[in-house]
């Protein structure tokens, strides 16, 4: 009864034909449900219902895409990446220590060849962030990675975030307040300060525009931080301190060894790599798996990420697959790639699963999608076809 009116609802009124997907197996990636025999309905760009062949029927008259030995599963979401031009040519300017006021907005070239790469390997959305030279180097933009030339059409969110950097980058060598972890953490108190100030005064206040948008949640801050002492100091300031939403980005080398005092300060959101182990050459000098072992000291809102170009953006997927072979969890190395970071954006109620009303951004795998020995054989962002391996395969 239920189907025969879901179809009568889908047939009727004049809108365009939609299109079915048949699949093997669906990771919906929505509370880990597994569906065997799989098929997705996409219509107007959103998912109209996932469920199995035998209990949805086709609607007459829409395209149809078979793959019945495939995989389907969301698109991924690498929340760092600087592959937004093309190449090395993203905002890095270092000549004042902050500069919230900047954004990637004006430097995205859609369609780029890197952009190209990461969609043939099923990435579909990406977070293009500026470099790591100041304190703070301006508002990211959320990026479909979309077969067209038009920013416009491309963007998914601006701003997707605002970067900030600490440790290691943004050390400055002028004598300035930047050359000193003190120098440095005194300044984003000061911006921070200066935020919550001008959130409540007449506007305009393009200074810190972006950095008002945080205190109203409409995006978080992502924080470049690496060690023990920077990645515990990220969540005190800005999470615990400032109470806004931000998201620890790195979080390597030693990182970890806060991971528990981390989790005991509340829901702690970490965006690891491109660096997947630490090893430490001393008395107890061991291989450890950086993705692993934040899980187990209890911090478990955990993403991926690649730092394209230094990790190529085609081999997002392949973060997860060695953070797994380094001993996490399947599902949570799944998980990073997709619903995780989606939530810890802000955009999981829109990207990152397989769940009527989402945006049909979905991969099709000839294998599981953390197995690097399969290609990828189709991509859809907003159910249109933006990769498909007939049409010759990139990566």
């Amino acid at each position: 009864m239920l189907c025969s009116l879901f179809l009568v609802l889908l047939q009727t009124g004049d809108a365009a034909p939609g299109r079915v997907l048949d699949v093997g197996v669906a990771l919906t990636m929505d509370q880990r449900r597994v569906v065997r025999n799989a098929r997705i309905l996409v219509r107007d760009g959103r998912i109209v219902a996932v469920g199995r062949q035998d209990e949805i029927e086709a609607p007459e008259g829409w395209e149809e895409f078979s793959y019945p030995d495939a995989y389907a599963f969301p698109g991924g979401v690498d929340l760092h990446s600087h592959t937004q031009t093309g190449g090395w040519g993203d905002i890095n300017d270092m000549v004042n220590p902050d500069n919230p006021e900047l954004r990637t907005l004006d430097t995205i070239v859609p369609g780029n060849d890197l952009y190209r790469d990461g969609v043939a390997a099923g990435v579909t959305t990406v977070n293009a962030i500026p470099g790591s030279g100041t304190n703070i180097s301006g508002a990211g933009t959320l990026v479909r990675l979309e077969d067209t030339i038009v920013v416009d059409e491309a963007v998914l969110r601006f701003p997707g975030s605002v970067k900030v950097a600490q440790g290691y980058n943004p050390e400055r060598r002028q004598g300035d307040l930047g050359a000193t972890r003190m120098g440095m953490w005194y300044m984003l108190r000061w911006w921070l300060d200066r935020a919550r100030e001008a959130r409540d005064e007449p506007g305009p206040h393009p200074d810190v525009e972006h950095l008002i948008g945080i205190y109203e949640e409409h995006h978080p801050f992502l924080v470049h931080t690496a060690g023990a002492r920077d990645s515990f100091g990220t969540v005190r300031m800005f999470q615990v301190e400032a109470g806004v939403p931000t998201i620890v980005s790195h979080g390597t080398f030693n990182g970890y060894r806060a991971a528990e005092a981390m989790a005991d300060l509340g829901d702690v959101a970490v965006n690891l790599g491109p660096r997947n182990y630490d090893f430490s050459f001393n008395q107890m000098a061991r291989f450890v798996g950086i993705v692993p072992a934040y899980l187990e000291r209890g911090v478990t809102n955990v993403s991926v990420q690649t730092d394209a170009p230094v990790v190529p953006q085609e081999e997002f997927f392949l973060q997860a697959a060695l953070a797994e072979r380094l001993g996490a969890d399947p599902w949570e190395a799944l998980e990073s790639i997709n619903c995780d970071p989606a939530d810890q954006i802000g955009m999981g109620d829109r990207i990152g699963r397989l769940r009527p009303g989402f945006d049909a951004d979905v991969v099709v795998k000839a294998g599981p999608p953390l197995d690097p020995r399969t290609p990828v054989l189709l991509v859809w962002i907003e159910g249109e076809t933006v990769y498909d391996v007939r049409d010759g395969q990139r990566y």
